[in-house]
């Protein structure tokens, strides 16, 4: 699996609060808008990450919820976290997220993309839509994007789950270790430094 096709996916619907309508409208509303905006910045394949940053913060960023993904990601280090440590890490997390979402936009090349939404049942609060990528050369990348509705009804991504591993599980057990070898304000500033 290409994991930055995998990181450009869960950046398309990290975006997907900007209604609530159900999942998979939006993911095809929110789809095209994005990809043209992506080819437009780097039809060239020459954008710079400054660019691409600008373009994952201005239109992104604010819909994603930082805070669920953050406190997610911290697992059984949550206990006992106070409030600076915990809006130094959430910042942290915003931070890493913009990074490697403007670094995986780098390799968004024009591929054609489809949707669709998954059998759930009409009243749960979780959802899955299904994103096929096809690849001109290669077999297709399926990516499952699993959607959690939010107490003010706005349809947000929470997890991607690519060849059967959940990336915020994998993400989470990676973090968790790390907080254990060399603490929360280490991983902090580990987290904030990358570029």
């Amino acid at each position: 699996m290409n994991k930055l096709f995998v990181g450009l996916f869960l950046l398309l619907f990290s975006s997907l609060t900007l209604a609530s309508k159900p999942p998979l409208e939006l993911a095809n509303e929110v789809g095209e808008t994005l990809f043209a905006d992506i080819r437009q910045i780097n039809q060239d394949g020459n954008a710079s990450p400054v660019e691409m940053r600008k373009l994952v913060k201005t239109h992104l960023m604010s819909h994603i919820d930082i805070r669920f993904v953050s406190y997610k990601l911290l697992g059984k280090h949550i206990k006992g976290l106070t409030k600076p440590q915990a809006l130094a890490f959430i910042s942290a997390v915003e931070h890493y997220l913009e990074v490697s979402y403007a670094s995986a936009l780098m390799q968004y090349k024009g591929q054609q993309v489809t949707f669709e939404a998954l059998p759930t049942d009409k009243n749960s609060k979780y959802a899955t839509v299904k994103a096929v990528v096809k690849q001109p050369s290669g077999p297709d990348i399926d990516i499952h994007f699993k959607f959690r509705k939010s107490t003010k009804g706005q349809w947000r991504v929470y997890d991607l789950v690519a060849e059967g591993i959940s990336l915020l599980s994998a993400k989470q057990k990676e973090i968790s270790v790390r907080i254990s070898e060399v603490g929360l304000t280490q991983v902090t500033a580990e987290l904030k430094a990358k570029s």
